[in-house]
């Protein structure tokens, strides 16, 4: 029933993009997938208006990419349980490949979960720009190896149409490997690295419980500064810069795209900051993590000032045979960072706190927390460490 119910969405979403023909810029990598497709997005807003469109949230895999082309905003989770959910959009399906109105530019997000994903995707999403966030060990379970990580991630430039676009992330070193070959044009950006876009002197910083990040877009000899109402240092400009890249492929001035990046928003659960109990600032960033946004939210919690610091972390799901040694990793990161280390679940990290659930976490944060503190919640979404974050709002 499951491939039953991908192949018919594939074929009304594949019948869709050959009636509207839009140009498609398809972004994949192992992190920063959904902040780059955010940033993209509101730089062509600029240029586009409403004839640009994305997909919504987390709609990246089989069944979610051809909803998103099909212009929905969320899709129930396949389950075989309750096939009933999806009965709305399967009824509606033909009526949207016919008549749903058809835009210029079309953003997606494609997530590569086990081998093949990206193929099967790419098989009715043909890219004209194929964005490359960054290459980890994320899903490594699922993949074995690095190098079919590698692999799969290549797999979405190898369906670009002929004169597409890469644009690609060489801070990450993976990424820099599939930059220097194939046959497609090439635009490059970095924060710490020699590339086509880069960033200078960035700042970041909280004030009144919201989050905000300045720095210098440079392209050659041309500056122009970028506010970000968004926190998160090293990643939400790294998703800014593969904004302006496609924003320069589509001939915008550098000061248009300043423009769209001050509306970028962190998605739900990814870096966002609120209030707390007790006067608290909370950084919830439960959404997903692994080994790579884990170290760069550590960074991050490193470079803010706060009268105490605390990570409350959860598992990193699906790294395979690496889990062992990348949790405690990260578990000696964070006390090197943190005043507090907590963790949910298992113990992996080695933490100076532990709790079997996120009740009795919350319970313990609920009387622990001062004001003042900073608290960093992250983890695999399964964890379901943003029952903590939600627990902990004033």
């Amino acid at each position: 029933m499951q491939k039953i119910l991908f192949n018919y969405l594939k074929f009304w979403a594949g019948g869709y993009l050959r009636r509207t023909k839009p140009e498609i810029i398809a972004v994949t990598g192992s992190v920063g997938k959904t902040s780059a497709k955010e940033a993209i997005f509101e730089v062509l807003k600029v240029k586009f208006g409403d004839q640009v469109r994305k997909s919504e949230g987390n709609l990246n895999n089989e069944s979610g990419v051809p909803v998103a082309v099909l212009g929905y905003k969320k899709a129930p989770s396949y389950s075989a349980k309750n096939p009933l959910g999806w009965i709305p959009i399967i009824l509606c399906a033909p009526f949207r490949s016919f008549f749903l109105k058809k835009v210029e530019v079309l953003v997606l997000e494609l997530a590569a979960d086990k081998p093949g994903d990206m193929k099967y995707l790419t098989s009715f999403v043909k890219p004209k720009i194929a964005v490359l966030t960054a290459i980890g060990p994320a899903h490594l379970e699922a993949f074995e190896t690095m190098d079919k990580i590698v692999e799969e991630k290549s797999d979405l430039l190898r369906a670009l149409e002929i004169g597409g676009w890469a644009v690609i992330n060489l801070d990450n070193e993976l990424s820099r490997k599939v930059f220097y070959g194939g046959r497609w044009q090439k635009k490059s950006y970095a924060v710490n690295y020699d590339a086509d876009i880069q960033a200078e002197n960035i700042q970041t910083e909280i004030n009144n419980f919201k989050g905000e990040t300045t720095f210098d877009i440079k392209i050659k000899d041309e500056k122009e500064k970028v506010i970000l109402p968004t926190l998160g240092n090293f990643t939400n400009v790294s998703a800014a810069l593969a904004g302006a890249a496609v924003g320069t492929i589509y001939q915008m001035s550098l000061s248009d795209i300043a423009k769209g990046l001050k509306n970028v928003k962190n998605e739900k659960h990814r870096m966002t900051v609120f209030q707390g109990k007790n006067n608290t600032t909370i950084i919830d960033d439960s959404y997903n993590a692994n080994p790579q946004s884990m170290k760069a939210a550590l960074d991050l919690m490193k470079s803010l000032p706060a009268k105490r610091k605390i990570t409350v972390l959860g598992q990193m799901r699906e790294l395979g045979p690496i889990s062992q040694e990348a949790h405690k990793e990260i578990g000696q990161l964070a006390k090197e960072v943190a005043d507090l280390v907590i963790e949910v679940g298992d113990n992996q990290y080695s933490a100076a706190k532990n709790f079997a659930s996120t009740e009795e976490a919350t319970e313990f944060l609920l009387k622990e927390v001062k004001p003042g503190d900073i608290i960093l919640i992250k983890a695999s979404r399964t964890i379901r460490l943003d029952k903590i974050a939600e627990s902990l709002k004033q």
